[in-house]
């Protein structure tokens, strides 16, 4: 009996080890994802003839945890007058837009929907890396997604991600939230102008919701993912980028304590005008 617990426990140990190593791998770009991205969302919406803005999110965790798409669909919802969303994901864990710019579902995904617009997110450390390493590892495969989305008929809208509550343990061992989101905003900031395309600046919406309410807890118990008002934050944010309305407007709290909702609509508002007035959004 001791014997057959402890070869139980010795694989178990192995499980865990691999199932780490093998995430490792994945995280620092060694390795593919098993998991093949999913397509969630208003799809029917967005293959038919209905007025409105048509809205395909490429991405990651970041974007399909809480459902990032379904809450900027929602806000448009409920903002009286405001043009439908139909808002639709593409997104695996894990996935760069490397990955993103050789998978074919993609590219039929872009000939067969009339999108308006195509949402880009990277990985979410990738460009907080030293610039000669995301010029390498992102710029070649944003320009190709770019080059797909504008044949396409669509515009491109790059995913400015937050920093990790820590900082970047993994890439960077004494790494900061303040330091990884200052890195992430130039390289987002960088990378748009490199396209011409414009950046919607969730991760700059998370840093004014923390300077104005520093223990405002928007992360998951991870300290990297985003809890719900994390992500209905950059979905305000986005909201503002597609639309240029005010996501206050929007009745939409996604379940949030009214007063937190107004709260973030208003800094996501405040960070779209700001971005407006520096002619980078």
């Amino acid at each position: 009996m001791r014997r057959t617990l402890s070869l139980l426990a010795c694989a178990a140990a192995g499980i865990i080890l691999g199932l780490t190593l093998y995430s490792g791998l994945v995280h620092i770009g060694l390795a593919r994802s098993l998991l093949a991205p999913s397509l969630r969302g208003d799809i029917a919406l967005a293959r038919g003839d209905r007025p409105g803005l048509r809205v395909l999110f490429v991405g990651n965790s970041f974007t399909f945890e809480n459902s990032l798409p379904a809450l900027v669909h929602d806000l448009a919802a409920h903002d009286p007058g405001a043009r439908p969303i139909y808002s639709v994901e593409y997104a695996a864990p894990g996935w760069s837009l490397h990955q993103a710019a050789e998978d074919d579902g993609l590219t039929r995904l872009l000939q067969e929907v009339r999108w308006d617009v195509v949402v880009l997110q990277e990985k979410s450390w990738l460009l907080s890396l030293p610039a000669d390493q995301w010029r390498r590892g992102t710029y070649p495969y944003a320009r190709d997604l770019r080059e797909k989305i504008s044949a396409s008929g669509a515009r491109t809208l790059l995913f400015m991600t937050w920093g990790y509550a820590l900082g970047d343990r993994w890439n960077q061992p004494h790494d900061t939230y303040a330091a990884m989101q200052a890195r992430l905003a130039t390289g987002y900031s960088r990378l748009g102008a490199e396209l011409g395309v414009q950046v919607a600046p969730a991760g700059l919406a998370w840093a004014e919701a923390l300077r104005r309410e520093p223990g405002f807890d928007l992360w998951a118990d991870d300290g990297k993912h985003p809890a719900r008002r994390g992500s209905y934050l950059a979905a305000c944010a986005f909201y503002a980028a597609l639309t240029g309305r005010d996501p206050a407007r929007s009745g939409f709290t996604a379940g949030l304590e009214p007063g937190q909702a107004r709260f973030l609509q208003q800094v996501a508002e405040n960070v779209h005008e700001s971005a407006l007035m520096s002619g980078s959004s």
